[in-house]
């Protein structure tokens, strides 16, 4: 089955600390980032994602040094999310996340007396609005005049959200901090649930396409996502391999259609395009045999986004499902 392109994207980028240093610095309000030495970003190496989960989940976490703090340090549990999580238990997901961080940090640091803060931050750019709680009080079952009672014996947790859908893509362009690379992946993610015309994206964002086609990796890095835009383009779109290498060539030279090209050819050697575009195309027939009309241009979006795994899911669905929303429900 076909690894899930948002996450895919989403560690291929933001694992390289040039570009998760500018989306932290973005994401985290400024009274917190003032306070950090961004300097000493550093990715630590282990996912803190049970095994069991990791083909579903994608975490990244750093750590840094405080300003002024001596070797005191903070980290960042960085999450992705391209579907709303299930049941609603981020929260619940995120604090057993932190145990595991201490304890690992503890095997390392047995006489330590304190543990180091653990910021967790969600980027979503999911179809639907995200609905999880954003609190771990708001999952325990009390009634709600009853929470305050017991809340100062109970964990205490909140996350970051950042929702892609609310940033403007001119918020996103004029992003101070952010890479070239980091600004073009992000948007990618956020239109890749409400247009995939990705065609039309990159003819507007041009200037940024160069820059990252102008640094000492870039026309690999744009390679990428490149590769990501062909998994998740919607079917009957007109061929976005051909569309995009003439753009590249016209507007950033021979070299990225070459860099384009090659992608393109791995993903078709390797299948991986037939194979979603044959999960894709077999779901639409299926659906629209059992829903007719109802299957319109936004359902073609969704399943043109879908996971691998999201794709299968619904195929599973398809005669069990009483309704379509009941079918594409995440």
């Amino acid at each position: 089955m076909v690894p899930n392109p948002h996450d895919t994207l989403f560690k291929v980028v933001f694992s390289q600390l040039e570009h998760a240093r500018g989306m932290l610095q973005t994401v985290v309000p400024p009274a917190l980032a003032a306070l950090i030495d961004w300097s000493t970003l550093s990715l630590e190496p282990n996912s803190f994602v049970d095994a069991a989960l990791r083909w579903q989940y994608t975490d990244l976490l750093f750590s840094a040094a405080w300003l002024d703090a001596g070797s005191s340090l903070v980290y960042f549990l960085f999450e992705h999310q391209s579907t709303l999580p299930d049941g609603g238990l981020m929260a619940f997901r995120l604090l057993r996340y932190q145990v595991q961080i201490w304890e690992t940090w503890r095997a390392d640091h047995k006489d330590a007396k304190a543990l180091p803060p653990v910021v967790p931050i969600v980027m979503y750019h999911g179809s639907a609005p995200w609905s999880a709680p954003r609190t771990f009080a708001e999952l325990l079952d009390a009634p709600a005049g009853q929470r305050s009672v017991v809340a100062p014996y109970t964990a205490q947790l909140s996350y970051m959200l950042h929702d892609l859908a609310e940033v403007s893509d001119d918020e996103l362009r004029t992003a101070p901090r952010m890479t070239a690379l980091g600004k073009l992946a992000v948007l990618c993610l956020k239109h890749a649930r409400v247009r995939a015309d990705f065609l039309e994206i990159f003819t507007d964002w041009m200037e940024v396409v160069r820059e990252v086609a102008r640094a000492p990796t870039g026309l690999k890095a744009l390679a990428q996502v490149i590769r990501y835009i062909l998994l998740v383009h919607q079917p009957g779109q007109r061929a976005p391999l051909e569309a995009l290498m003439a753009l590249m060539e016209r507007e950033v030279g021979s070299q990225a259609k070459e860099a384009i090209m090659t992608i393109g050819e791995q993903l078709i050697e390797q299948g991986v395009l037939q194979e979603r575009q044959r999960f894709q195309g077999s779901l639409l027939r299926l659906l629209r045999q059992r829903f007719g009309n109802e299957v319109d241009a936004h359902v073609e979006r969704r399943i043109a986004a879908g996971s691998g795994e999201q794709l299968e899911a619904w195929i599973a669905r398809v005669l069990s499902a009483a309704t379509l929303a009941e079918l594409l429900a995440d």
